[in-house]
């Protein structure tokens, strides 16, 4: 493979198609929040023999997100209860191994709710209305980054515009988000789709997410990183670049420090006992 902007399949993308192990936003993530021991043990290439991220059951959302992004024909409905019969279970392998995810009867309803419900909120956004439009879903950006190779699975592609759908049991309120996706990595990803499209082609593009609730009335939201936010993103994708090149260069993939570490009180702590005392 050479760096360029590729369609391929899921699996070809997550086995990573490069040449030599490469970064990806999720293991970023993880030489950031964890340790470079994390990141090995779940790399494709460096962990082969590592259990695949595939879980045994596709939800709600899982299913929304296909739907939205490449239409109806990217699921199977298999009428069955659930997936003990060997029917079913039969029937649910042939789906992925034809490339489309399984969905039970029983949740087709709720997605095709969920999707509607979707569209609908984005229509009426001021800049949702564009998203998932005028573009090309599920793209792989593959670059070299200073002699690192890295790869990105890009939702929705459209000229200037990076369109990220992610889905949440939670709240997917814009003050909720505001303090949450960093910890899921949002930002780190952001940064670094957004550093791999400008590798490839030059462009300065805006990246946005729309996340939305699985459960009625679907209630979605768009946000994207302000610029104190993206600053200390792209500063965390550069860490977890020089930290990458350093473990491939040297095969050592350290863990937690080897010291004691020292734990600090936090200042709400400190302040909600100080309250205790004055009352």
């Amino acid at each position: 493979m050479t760096p360029g902007i590729y369609t391929m399949p899921a699996d070809q993308y997550h086995a990573d198609p490069c040449p030599a192990p490469s970064l990806s936003s999720s293991i970023a993530h993880l030489l950031c929040q964890d340790s470079p021991a994390h990141a090995r043990i779940a790399h494709p290439r460096l962990n082969p023999g590592g259990s695949a991220d595939e879980a045994e059951h596709f939800d709600i959302g899982t299913a929304a997100h296909a739907i939205l992004l490449e239409g109806d024909a990217a699921v199977t409905v298999i009428d069955a209860k659930d997936w003990r019969t060997n029917a079913a279970k039969d029937a649910r392998d042939t789906a992925r191994a034809g490339g489309k995810i399984p969905l039970l009867a029983k949740v087709w309803g709720d997605v095709q709710a969920m999707v509607a419900a979707a569209r609908v909120q984005l229509d009426v956004h001021a800049d949702g209305r564009a998203m998932f439009t005028a573009g090309t879903p599920e793209q792989t950006l593959l670059w070299c980054d200073e002699g690192i190779w890295c790869r990105a699975r890009v939702d929705w592609l459209r000229p200037a515009n990076i369109d990220d759908y992610k889905t949440t049991s939670a709240s997917a309120n814009p003050e909720v988000l505001s303090r949450t996706l960093f910890g899921h990595g949002w930002d780190i990803q952001a940064a670094f789709y957004l550093r791999g499209l400008k590798a490839l082609t030059g462009a300065e593009a805006m990246f946005r997410f729309a996340c939305q609730e699985t459960y009625p009335p679907y209630a979605l939201s768009v946000v994207t990183l302000g610029p104190d936010a993206m600053t200390l993103a792209e500063k965390k994708v550069i860490y977890a670049l020089e930290h990458w090149r350093d473990c491939l260069r040297t095969n050592r993939w350290p863990g937690y420090p080897t010291r004691t570490a020292y734990a600090t009180l936090p200042p709400w702590l400190e302040a909600a006992w100080l309250e205790k005392e004055l009352r």
